[in-house]
């Protein structure tokens, strides 16, 4: 009787014993299942990571997303606009109906040209840096209010970069640019730029009144829009020796003037060349510009 009750008592344990160990290596495959999960996952977001990384290096390291790009000296053409406005006259050579503007941008679009930044555009020139085989500059004067409400569309529109020199003085005047409208552009990614304080002819005045009027403008731009100003425009293109000595000493690496030409790397940084254009031109004059000017 002792031993038909071992017996039973020994056939529980052992079931015990198994129902235990099944308990256990169901547990163990359990865990180790979520463990497999878990590594998986943490390696799936390191491979994510890894991507994403590389997608922003090749974002640093190539700015023009794909786009062939070429290192030697053959020159960018910077465009030089004024107001893009109806012009009642049609005469005004630095006003631009806005309808002219578009056609003049969307040739410059269809043919396959990227727009330059300031920053790209004096990385090429003086930086060694390579650009677009087809690269060019869009440039405005003065800072009219026609640059916010009717050449600032056109531009969102291409997708286009482009300069605007401003005359510092002259922000929030009737016809002129606001403080506010100039930071929004910046932002969104257009250069603003200088175009001198008071808009007067630099070759005219001292050089201590030169040097002046390019540090105080800079300066005035620089607070509103968080940037920095690395380039000016000379009022009506005019300059002097003290011009472009001052305007390496106020801080800017780069000087336009309106002397006709393209830009390259065999230009003085404060005497490079633009190609104003206006209403007369039509698409052939433009393809003319960006494909067969000469200095």
């Amino acid at each position: 009787m002792k031993r038909a009750k071992r017996n039973i008592k020994r056939k529980k344990n052992k079931r015990t014993n198994f129902i235990i160990l099944t308990k256990l290596i169901l547990f163990i495959a359990v865990v180790s299942t979520v463990f497999a999960i878990i590594i998986n996952q943490k390696e799936a977001s390191k491979k994510t990571d890894t991507t994403v990384s590389e997608t922003q290096t090749e974002t640093k390291t190539d700015p023009f997303g794909g786009i062939p790009v070429i290192n030697d000296n053959r020159g960018v053409p910077v465009i030089c606009y004024h107001s893009i406005n109806p012009d009642s006259s049609k005469k005004n050579s630095i006003i631009m109906p806005k309808e002219k503007f578009r056609e003049q941008l969307k040739t410059i679009k269809d043919s396959g040209y990227t727009t330059l930044t300031m920053a790209q555009l004096n990385d090429y020139l003086f930086n060694n840096k390579p650009i677009p085989e087809k690269s060019v500059v869009i440039t405005f004067d003065d800072g009219y209010r026609d640059n916010y409400t009717n050449a600032f569309p056109i531009l969102k529109e291409f997708n286009m970069n482009a300069t605007i020199f401003v005359i510092s003085s002259y922000l929030n005047r009737d016809l002129y640019l606001t403080s506010e409208e100039i930071k929004e552009m910046s932002d969104y990614g257009l250069d603003i730029e200088s175009h001198t304080v008071s808009h007067v002819k630099l070759s005219t005045l001292s050089y201590e009144a030169q040097l002046k009027e390019l540090k105080t403008s800079k300066e005035t731009i620089e607070n509103i829009t968080g940037k920095p100003v690395i380039s000016i425009a000379y009022p009506e293109g005019k300059y002097n020796k003290d011009t472009k000595k001052a305007t390496l000493e106020a801080g800017y690496s780069m000087g336009f003037t309106i002397e006709r030409g393209y830009a390259d790397r065999n230009d003085n940084p404060a005497q490079l060349n633009r190609i104003c254009v206006d209403y007369t031109y039509k698409p052939n004059n433009i393809i003319n510009v960006l494909k067969n000017l000469k200095k």
